[in-house]
Parts: C-alpha cells; structure tokens; sequence
C-alpha cells in the first residue's frame, strides 16, 4: 500500500467572495483521504502564504494554494528550490494561471482533481527578481491592478468596472529597449511578460505562451483608439490578440527595459511599488514542480 500524502492547504480568506469558508467541509468530503494527509491554515497578512509555505516545504510533498493568483504567487515563491509540488484550488477574480493548466475553478471539482493529479515541471519568469508565474507587466494591466487593491469588494464585476472607469482617460507610457540589436524608443498602451496564455476569466492575451518552453512571450500593446476597444477585448476572449495590428509578440528567456515615466508594474496581477525604473526579465527553466489534472 503506498504511503499517504502529506499536504497543506494555505487558504486566502479574502479570495473567493465566500467560497474559502466551504474548503475544510469540501475536503473532507472530496478529497481522497486514502491518499492524503493534510492540513488547513488561513492566510491573515499579505506575504503570509509565502511565510507558511517556507515552514511547510520540507514537511510535506505538496503546498496547495487556495485563492487566486496573488495568493498562488505568494505560494509558490516559497517552493522554489524545494521538493515539495505547489497545488491549485483557484478563488480568484481571474485565475489565469489555474485556467491555463486547466485546474477548474470550481472548487468541488478542484479538489477531485487533485486525487488523479500529476507533478510536472514548470518554467518560473523574473522581473526585478520577483518570481511570476502567470503574466507580469507594466502600463495598463498594472494600474488596473493598483486600482482594484484598493477596492472593497473584490470579484470580476469589480475589475471589470476598475478597467472602464481607466481605459478612456489612460495615457500611454513611454519605454526604451533593445530588440533584434536594435534600441527602441515608443509609446505603449502595455507591455505585458507572459508565461502562461491569460490574465485570467479566459482574456488570452499571448495566445502561443506555454509554461515549460524556456520562453517568455513579451506582448507590446501601442495605444489604440477608442473605438477599438471592443475589438481588443473580442480578440482576447477569441484567443486572437496576436492579429491585431496594434499588438507585437516576441519570446526571450531575458530582456530589459527602460521605463521613461514612473514605474508602474504588477506581479501576478498584483501591483508593485516600486522606484526602480529599469525592469529587467528572466525566465529559469523547470525550476517549479506543480501538480496538473492528470
């Protein structure tokens, strides 16, 4: 008989709108207790899943995350370099990283999938140091993210409402880079570091991306106009943003990049402070084990 198990679960208590308070009954009843050992610990800080994933990563196999993007950065920065495999119940507003390895946001269905789960390994990408797993960036997408922090309530009604409020006043940001031996200076409506496909809620925004090719997609958006609003977003949700003529994919495992106003960038989806105008991005091959539906 093999041996159980063991695993964690670092639950967001903000994530979800409600539905983190269901996990410890749901896995009682859905997960496969011949299989697994576990605990439950709920998050009280920002950084506080890194923190106990740091405690956790040399006790048990897996780390699971339960909440959304944010959360499953804080996680998974804490394996790194460990043996311990980062699992997935996703809570978030978008769960980008969760829909890109096809975990289901449905918790229930989450939790089943993790009894017939499989470890494989992932690529980790780097701005500034910071590991990302999903989509990093600078420009649009972060300001959003700083916006919706400050939101009271949270959910996609919330960011969708933080994203019209934004879209028609937003200036481009101006940014200087070298490509192909070449520098150059221009405007941007965003510029996003992409190691999966997706922001999250199915808004593809580098269509190609995958997580275990060495490569980051690096997406530069120009600025568009008004009225082009409504087809930028159908082509994210088609999966087609790589047509548009306003939109230029490149992949590199490094690059760096001036930023010419302030710095505004986000992690994961969560915004960033910092002062530090030059970004510079890297991506360590396989360097996350992370359990899958099977």
């Amino acid at each position: 008989m093999l041996a159980k198990k063991k695993c964690v679960f670092i639950v967001n208590p903000i994530s979800g709108i409600g539905k983190q308070k269901d996990i410890p009954l749901l896995l009682k009843h859905y997960l496969n207790a011949s299989c697994f050992e576990y605990g439950v610990v709920f998050t009280e800080y920002p950084g506080h899943a890194t923190e106990i994933g740091e405690t956790y990563c040399d006790q048990v196999d897996y780390v699971i995350a339960v909440g959304g993007d944010g959360t499953i950065n804080e996680t998974a920065r804490a394996l790194l370099g460990s043996n311990a495999a980062l699992g997935i119940i996703p809570l978030g507003s978008g769960n980008g990283f969760a829909r890109h390895l096809n975990i289901s946001t449905n918790p229930t269905r989450a939790i089943k999938q993790l009894n017939e789960s499989q470890e494989s390994l992932l690529d980790v990408g780097f701005l500034n140091g910071h590991p990302f797993f999903n989509v990093s960036g600078t420009g649009f997408d972060a300001l959003i993210s700083k916006k919706f922090a400050d939101q009271t309530q949270r959910g996609y009604a919330t960011y969708i409402r933080c994203v019209w409020e934004e879209i028609t006043n937003y200036q481009p940001r101006t940014y200087r880079y070298q490509l192909d031996g070449e520098e150059v200076e221009d405007s941007f409506f965003l510029i996003a570091f992409a190691n999966s496909e997706q922001y999250g809620n199915n808004a593809v925004i580098a269509p190609q991306a995958q997580t275990n090719d060495g490569l980051l997609d690096i997406v530069f958006v120009r600025p568009f106009p008004p009225a082009y609003v409504i087809t930028f977003t159908l082509l994210a949700f088609t999966r087609q943003i790589h047509l548009s003529p306003y939109v230029e994919i490149v992949q590199a495992n490094q690059f760096e990049i001036q930023q010419l106003n302030d710095s505004l960038i986000h992690i994961d989806g969560e915004y960033v402070e910092t002062t530090d105008n030059t970004l510079s991005i890297s991506l360590r091959p396989q360097n996350l084990k992370v359990l899958r539906p099977a």
